[in-house]
């Protein structure tokens, strides 16, 4: 028999109630069994009508708390009441689809994410800009989507194995930058209309184009081709308190950035400090044909052009 460790008092408790220490934890050093242990234990603590509600109510009737020095019926009810109840909550038919495609992308892709900031002192006046003009000369107001979509186009031309499909035996370049926009549709989960060739748009029909995709999308009036036929997404996490996370591929696609939200932070400036409003960047790559170097290229051109972004409002863009 194994002598269990414990103090005097614990050890004459024990014997009083009855309580074997064999099946007490302690909480002494050394595992040495404390008086406050043999007091705290509810083991064999219990009449026969709290176990048998206990098991019926799947409930563990040693986690049960006792108003006195034996869980009772009363005891086991009260702890379920405040557990609250459980609840099934049905799966519609697009949250089976969302489920179903999430899980395929994990299972197809060889997925990993790289992470990065992008100081953005320099966007954040220009889309001030934009904005005006956008306004004046389309009646649509623009959001830092559409940047983010004009950036994505510039540097995929720079970086096309990013703008990919990996196949069985090759990897299929696509000639097209056709890029998603997760849109998030509530409680009844997300969607990704794409605009299509987005490398050949001004900035204008960028925000156009994306103006009316998300409107259509979350009234649920996107045709199939709108959501499909992708090359490249991005999901904006904008104003929530996520800075970095880990987006997940759109399969057949090859990579997607997350955008995280725009956050002043103390950085170095030249020998000084300075606070800037940084953003968190996370890209998400399938690491069967693309490589960290390849995935960090892009990365360091999309924030370089989110860093210098007048080439965004450039003359082609702005006569259009």
């Amino acid at each position: 028999m194994t002598k269990v460790m414990s103090t005097p008092a614990a050890k004459r408790v024990a014997g009083e109630r009855k309580i074997d220490l064999a099946k007490v934890k302690g909480t002494g050093i050394g595992g040495y069994v404390q008086l406050s242990d043999v007091l705290s234990f509810k083991g064999g603590r219990a009449t026969f009508l709290a176990r048998a509600m206990a098991d019926y109510l799947g409930l563990d009737i040693d986690a049960v708390p006792a108003e006195g020095d034996m869980v009772r019926k009363a005891d086991v009810l009260a702890y379920k009441a405040l557990m609250g109840e459980d609840k099934i909550i049905p799966l519609n038919g697009m949250r089976k689809t969302i489920a179903r495609q999430m899980k395929a992308s994990l299972d197809t892709a060889a997925q990993y994410t790289i992470m990065g900031e992008a100081d953005c002192s320099k966007l954040k006046p220009l889309m001030k800009q934009y904005t005006a003009d956008c306004l004046e000369k389309t009646g649509v107001k623009p959001t830092f989507s559409d940047l983010f979509i004009k950036a994505a186009a510039m540097a995929l031309k720079m970086n096309p194995m990013l703008n990919s499909s990996f196949m069985e035996d090759h990897v299929l370049l696509k000639g097209n930058i056709n890029i998603g926009l997760a849109v998030s549709l509530g409680e009844d989960g997300l969607i990704v209309p794409n605009l299509k060739n987005a490398h050949m748009m001004s900035l204008y029909e960028i925000t156009k184009m994306r103006e009316d995709l998300v409107t259509r999308a979350r009234e649920g009036k996107l045709t199939p081709d709108e959501y499909s036929g992708g090359t490249f997404s991005i999901s904006n996490y904008g104003r929530t308190p996520v800075q970095y996370f880990t987006p997940i591929i759109n399969v057949p696609e090859s990579a997607i950035i997350g955008i995280g939200n725009m956050t002043n932070k103390p950085v170095a400036v030249g020998n000084d400090i300075g606070i800037r409003p940084m953003l968190g960047l996370s890209l998400t790559l399938d690491h069967r044909h693309i490589d960290g170097t390849t995935g960090e290229k892009f990365l360091k051109d999309f924030r370089d052009i989110i860093e210098n972004p007048d080439q965004l409002l450039d003359e082609s863009n702005l006569s259009k």
